[in-house]
């Protein structure tokens, strides 16, 4: 009568075995699901190419822009910012913000915005001299960034991938 009963009938086997199951199963569903990109994630990815120093970052669902064909020279003249597209073929229209940067924290960053003129675009402003200067360039829709270093004692520097 006093038959021993099987171990799957104790409730402490369940928990030494199957909570651990438990916890492993859910992780891996925790890791698939950080994963896999979502939906926001496909209207937020950037995709970054690099040639030299140039870093070229293109939204994949922003409007066909094809930056790696086209470049701009940046320049500075008098109090003005200008700039140029090299190629008839650069996306034109709209503003485009310019935020320069310099690695010393007592020289505080600059943001430019620079409207279209009849060249290419051009906002007031200015460089100190004395620094070498991280560039960021990019239109209002943020369909690209054009990133570039500007050495100090430049009057202007061309940003091409």
């Amino acid at each position: 009568m006093n038959q021993p009963r099987s171990a799957w009938r104790e409730p402490m086997v369940w928990m030494l075995v199957g909570l651990p199951i438990a916890s492993v199963a859910i992780g891996f569903a925790l890791l698939f699901a950080a994963v896999r990109p979502g939906r926001e994630d496909m209207d937020t990815a950037i995709h970054v190419t690099r040639v030299g120093k140039l870093l070229v970052a293109a939204r994949p669902n922003a409007a066909a822009v094809d930056i790696r064909t086209a470049g701009l020279v940046l320049r500075t003249k008098g109090d003005m910012i200008e700039a140029v597209p090299m190629d008839g073929d650069f996306p034109r229209g709209g503003k485009l913000t310019l935020k320069l940067s310099v690695a010393d924290a007592s020289v505080p960053p600059r943001t430019y915005e620079l409207s279209p003129s009849e060249l290419g675009w051009r906002g007031v402003g200015g460089l100190d001299a004395r620094h070498d200067w991280t560039v960021e360039l990019a239109p209002e829709s943020a369909a690209w960034l054009l990133h570039g270093h500007w050495a100090r004692d430049a009057r202007s520097i061309r940003l091409m991938p």
